[in-house]
């Protein structure tokens, strides 16, 4: 079980969707060794990583989507990509 707390969490959390992108909750918990592979995890344990991606969406460094019941981040310069792709496209 890891041991990160409060902000070093939060850019822990960070740095997971900046490498891994697009990322849901579950996997970030699971990169943070806060539950096993094998396990699900708890709500609190998946609660606490969905604060962190709540206040770093607040802070426009990441975009949030919820797909079925999962919420899947990425982040925020992705959009800028995106934008110059349609761009280019059009």
């Amino acid at each position: 079980m890891s041991e990160v707390k409060g902000e070093n969490l939060r850019e822990e959390v960070f740095h997971i969707i900046k490498r891994k992108w697009p990322i849901h909750v579950s996997e970030v918990a699971r990169e943070l060794d806060l539950f096993p592979e094998e396990e699900d995890g708890d709500k609190a344990t998946i609660s606490k990583v969905k604060y962190h991606f709540d206040q770093l969406a607040r802070e426009d460094k990441i975009k949030v989507k919820k797909i079925d019941r999962a919420l899947v981040a990425w982040p925020h310069e992705v959009e800028k990509y995106r934008t110059i792709h349609e761009m280019l496209t059009d």
